[in-house]
């Protein structure tokens, strides 16, 4: 009995001392086996990450895509060997092969950083290589990892205590679990970080600025601005490939009332203006990956983003945007398609075959279109048509044929309220060359917009034969929407409107040529825009003829109060002008002052009207003009 109790005695305190002995033994083994595996996902990681970057990305042309793809091979190859070492070598070599790999990473890593450009004008960060830097620092924390598992344990190989089979397992499926679930949110995390780097943005706030503060007047040139009722909208970098980047310009003060700059993102075509004009709307595709596309779309008033609706590859040309509606024609195709904000179709319909939509609107529950139509089957002759469908489900509404004879361009196809404004113009020439004597004669449509029933119609308006084919008239309405739109402007205060007559009016201008003496003459025509009245027709002197039909387009507009302003050069000299300025109130003539007869002459260039825009603004009429420096100047007229 005493030797059995002995014997019991001397056991436990055996067993005491042992267990903490065992507890820490089989600690150490799951700690190393978490951070090997951690480790050796990381670096799986940095192998698949930068070999998506390099070739499941859009990789370009140039230096770079080299590089990356000599960087990459580089990465396989080291993930491969370290790998390979840490399965058969585990100890002193693994230590080495992993912090070798850590070091190359890190290296790497900071030259694709260090050689990412500062985003602005022909220059941005690219998906891939923001990608490509999350790659290395995956590759910096698994060489990292793998080397510090093997400090964990006492010894090398040979004294280690390895963990129980299942425990092993769980730990390192949890280990690779989390590892790839960090790379699968980063990498959109990454991309996402390139798109906010590449953007400049400023939202008006009412903050003053100064006028050219912006930098990027020079950049912009002499392209032409975008009227709007809150301002001049310019493009900053109108060079190909043309970057989404506009800015908002207070003609008062030439300032930024507000600028959005996607530099990573290229514009198809030119910014597009809701019916209401409350909108503004800025479409194309990725610049480092073209199947990329998007549209968004900005409040007018104070540039804040309203939404961007992405693509999976070009959905068209867009036509007309409204409150989460998105009109895209097919290019060369009859087939067009209604988008809301997110991107999603909601529903598709088709043209007449052979028709091709050139301008459209959104107005109320109708989708107007404006179809080319060249010959088909059922239709011997090209020809114009204005189409109409419904704005929920796509449904034909009303479909109206135009003259065989007439053609109506898209800028003489307005949207007012709820009728439709057409310039269905036929021209008649002798010959077919360029400088062959012709005569525009116009017919003024208005259609329902809800039933497509003619309000009224004035054929036969012609002002006089030309030879140039830029005199075809431009179609004008005082009023274009009936919302009105104060603005801000760059000081903060609310901008002033021109008072809105009671009368709308749909007004043609058209340069031709004067038969009583040597030049032309610059005329207008005024009609009620509810009745089609004709109420006066007036004209102005005129020198030489404009040759570019975008100069004959900026010589004109028409303001709310129905004035209409004139721009003309009487001299028939282009290097000795003679510029002038004119405004047609009431049928009567009356030439005005401008900045560069009086006082602050020396900032407008006496050639002003050569290239002159002019655009009905909150407190009157800005002209706009290119200045010697080839840049854009604004004058306020009153």
């Amino acid at each position: 009995m005493s030797h059995s109790a002995s014997g019991i005695g001397r056991h436990r305190p055996d067993a005491a001392s042992a267990s903490p002995r065992t507890t820490g033994a089989a600690g150490r083994p799951v700690a190393r086996v978490f951070l090997r595996t951690a480790g050796i996902t990381a670096l799986l990681c940095w192998a698949v990450l930068l070999s998506w970057a390099s070739f499941g990305t859009a990789t370009g042309t140039g230096s770079s895509g080299v590089y990356m793809i000599i960087g990459t091979v580089a990465s396989v190859l080291t993930v491969a060997v370290v790998v390979t070492i840490a399965a058969a070598h585990p100890g002193l070599r693994t230590i080495i092969a992993a912090l070798f790999a850590a070091v190359l990473a890190a290296f790497a890593g900071w030259a694709v950083y260090s050689s990412m450009p500062e985003a602005g004008p022909g220059q941005f960060i690219t998906h891939r290589a923001g990608v490509a830097v999350l790659a290395y620092v995956f590759g910096v924390i698994g060489g990292g990892l793998l080397a510090l598992s093997e400090f964990v344990v006492e010894g090398y190989s040979g004294g280690r205590v390895p963990a129980p089979k299942a425990l092993r397992r769980k730990v390192a499926v949890f280990a690779a679990a989390v590892v790839v679930m960090l790379a699968a949110a980063l990498a959109p995390a990454m991309q996402r970080w390139a798109e906010l780097a590449n953007e400049d943005v400023m939202v008006g706030t009412g903050a003053a600025t100064e006028a050219g503060m912006d930098g990027m007047a020079a950049l912009a040139g002499v392209e032409r601005f975008t009227d709007t009722p809150y301002g001049l909208l310019r493009t900053d970098h109108p060079a190909e490939p043309t970057p989404q980047a506009v800015t908002m310009l207070d003609p008062a003060s030439g300032a930024a009332v507000w600028y959005h700059r996607r530099w990573n993102w290229l514009a198809a075509q030119a910014p597009v203006l809701s019916h209401p004009q409350d909108l503004v709307a800025l479409s194309g595709p990725r610049a480092d990956d073209r199947g990329d596309y998007q549209t968004r779309v900005l409040r007018a008033r104070d540039g804040e983003e309203v939404a961007t609706a992405g693509f999976d590859g070009s959905p068209g040309t867009l036509l007309a945007v409204a409150d989460d509606r998105l009109l895209y024609a097919q290019d060369r195709s009859a087939r067009f398609t209604v988008y809301d904000f997110g991107g999603s179709a909601l529903w598709e319909a088709e043209m007449p075959p052979g028709c091709e939509g050139t301008a459209g609107q959104i107005a109320g529950s109708r989708v107007v279109l404006l179809a080319d139509c060249v010959p088909a089957p059922d239709r011997p002759v090209a020809r114009d048509y204005v189409l109409a469908f419904d704005l929920d489900d796509g449904a034909e509404a009303w479909e109206q044929a135009l003259d065989l004879q007439a053609e109506v361009v898209p800028e003489s196809f307005l949207v007012s309220g709820d009728a439709v404004v057409i310039d269905s113009r036929i021209e008649h020439r002798v010959t077919d060359g360029p400088f062959s004597a012709r005569r525009f004669e116009h017919g003024l449509i208005a259609y329902a917009v809800a039933d497509g029933a003619e309000r009224w119609r004035v054929d036969d308006q012609s002002f006089g034969s030309t030879n140039s084919s830029a005199c075809g008239g431009t179609l004008h309405l005082s009023q274009p929407t009936s919302a009105a739109a104060t603005g801000v402007a760059a000081t903060g205060d609310a901008k002033a409107q021109v008072p809105a007559a009671e009368r709308r009016t749909v007004q043609i201008v058209e340069c031709y040529t004067a038969k009583e003496r040597e030049g032309s003459w610059l005329g207008v025509m005024a009609y009620d825009a509810d009745s089609g009245e004709r109420l006066y027709r007036k004209s102005v002197r005129l020198g030489f003829t404009p040759l570019d039909p975008e100069v004959a387009r900026g010589w004109a507009t028409v303001l709310p109060d129905n004035r209409a302003l004139l721009a003309a050069d009487l001299s028939l000299d282009p290097n000795g002008p003679d510029c002038r300025l004119y405004q047609v109130a009431g049928g009567e003539v009356a030439e005005l002052a401008f900045a560069a007869d009086g006082e602050g002459a020396a900032a407008v260039p006496a050639d002003w009207c050569h290239d002159a825009q002019l655009s009905a603004v909150g407190t009157g009429a800005a002209v706009s003009f290119v200045n010697e420096d080839g840049t854009r100047g604004i004058a306020m007229v009153d």
